[in-house]
C-alpha cells in the first residue's frame, strides 16, 4: 500500500481480518460485505471476493475495487487505501473502535417480523455518535457480529435503540423471541458509518423501507433536538398496515418540529380507515414532487428500493451528489 507498510494474512483470512489481527487498521463497518465502508483499490495481486453487489457494483469491481472485509488474497497483494483517507498513523495504531457492554432494557414487537431492541449501555455508560450511524452487535456466546443502525438520537447517549428484522435462522434475530430477555448482557462495537444529515439550507426528502426507518428516526430526532426549520418529508414504505411501526415516535417528533411531514405508503391495499398513500413509494414521491431541484435526499432500506428511488429523484432534477443512502442487506 502507498503507506509503505506490510502485513500477512493467514489462509482463508480476509484483508481486513489480517490487518486487525496484526495490530493494523483498515476502515470498516459491518464486516460482512454489506456496507462498503472498507472499500479499497487492489493495485497488484488477486483476491477471492464476496460481498454485496450493492456495496460494490460490478463496474467498480472491474476497475479493481475490493471490499477488504470480503476479500481473501490468493497471492501477494498491493492495495491502495487512499480512498478511505487513512493516515499512516491510523494504520499503525490498530483498531481504535470501542467496545461496549450493554444490557437489554426491553424487546418490543413492532410488526410480525420486526422487533425493537433497547440496549442500556453499562461500560462505558454512554456513546458519542452521529445520527445515522450503526453499531455491530456480538451474538452472545460467539464471535459473530451483526450490524444495526441506531434509532435514537445522539442526545439519548446512554442507550442504543435497534430495529431488527427477524430472519429464519438469523444468528441474532432468532434470539429475540424468548432466548434473550431484559437484563441479559451483550457486547456491541462502534459507532460506524458515514450516513448523516449534511449541513445545508435545502429541504429534505427521507425515504425508509423496512428496518431502514431506524437511521431516519435518529436523524429526524436529532434535527428536532437542534430546532431544525428546514422542511423534512419522510416517506415510510411498507407492504401493509401491520408492517408500519414507530409512527407514534414520528408523530411525537412532528409535534416538536412542525416542518416535518410524514407520509406512510402501503404497497398492498390499505384499510378504509388507514391514513396515508397506496402504491409503490416511488410512485407516491413522483405524484407529490414533480420537480426536485434544490433538495437533499436520504434513502434507507433494501437495495432495490434505493435503486428505484435514486433513479426517480435524479430524473426529477435532484443532483446525484445530494443523495445519501444506507442499504440494508439482510445477513441474519
Amino acid at each position: 500500500m502507498p503507506l509503505g507498510a506490510a502485513y500477512d494474512c493467514r489462509d482463508d483470512e480476509t484483508l481486513l481480518a489480517g490487518a486487525l489481527r496484526e495490530g493494523r487498521y483498515l476502515r470498516y463497518g459491518c464486516r460482512h460485505g454489506g456496507c462498503g465502508s472498507c472499500r479499497i483499490l487492489l493495485v497488484e495481486g488477486d483476491v477471492e471476493q464476496s460481498g454485496s453487489s450493492f456495496a460494490l457494483p460490478a463496474s467498480d469491481r472491474a476497475d479493481g475495487w475490493v471490499l477488504a472485509c470480503a476479500s481473501v488474497p490468493v497471492e501477494d497483494c498491493v492495495v491502495d487505501v487512499s480512498a478511505t483517507d487513512l493516515t499512516e498513523e491510523e494504520f499503525l495504531a490498530g483498531d481504535q473502535v470501542r467496545g461496549y457492554t450493554a444490557e437489554i432494557a426491553g424487546i418490543r414487537r413492532l410488526t410480525p417480523d420486526v422487533r425493537g431492541v433497547r440496549l442500556r449501555l453499562l461500560d462505558p455508560p454512554s456513546m458519542r455518535f452521529t445520527a445515522g450511524q450503526f453499531v455491530n452487535v456480538e451474538v452472545p456466546g460467539t464471535s459473530v457480529r451483526r450490524a444495526y443502525s441506531m434509532a435514537n438520537p445522539p442526545s439519548d447517549s446512554g442507550y442504543a435503540d435497534l430495529v431488527v428484522r427477524l430472519l429464519p435462522g438469523g444468528a441474532f434475530s432468532a434470539l429475540l423471541d424468548g432466548r434473550l430477555v431484559p437484563g441479559d448482557q451483550l457486547r456491541l462495537y462502534g459507532p460506524f458509518g458515514q450516513l448523516k444529515v449534511r449541513l445545508s439550507h435545502r429541504p429534505m426528502i427521507m425515504v425508509a423501507g423496512g428496518s431502514g426507518l431506524a437511521p431516519i428516526l435518529s436523524m429526524v430526532g436529532d434535527l428536532a433536538d437542534r430546532r431544525n426549520t428546514r422542511q423534512v418529508t419522510v416517506f415510510f414504505g411498507a407492504r401493509s398496515a401491520t408492517d408500519l411501526y414507530h409512527l407514534d415516535r414520528l408523530r411525537a417528533l412532528q409535534d416538536r418540529m412542525p416542518c416535518l411531514e410524514i407520509v406512510s405508503v402501503l404497497s398492498e391495499h390499505a384499510p378504509a380507515d388507514q391514513a396515508g398513500e397506496t402504491g409503490l413509494v416511488t410512485d407516491v414521491i413522483g405524484r407529490r414532487f414533480p420537480r426536485l431541484e434544490g433538495y437533499d435526499a436520504y434513502l434507507c432500506g433494501p437495495p432495490s428500493m434505493i435503486d428505484a428511488a435514486a433513479a426517480l429523484l435524479t430524473a426529477r432534477g435532484l443532483r446525484p451528489r445530494n443523495i445519501y443512502f444506507d442499504a440494508f442487506v439482510p445477513t441474519g
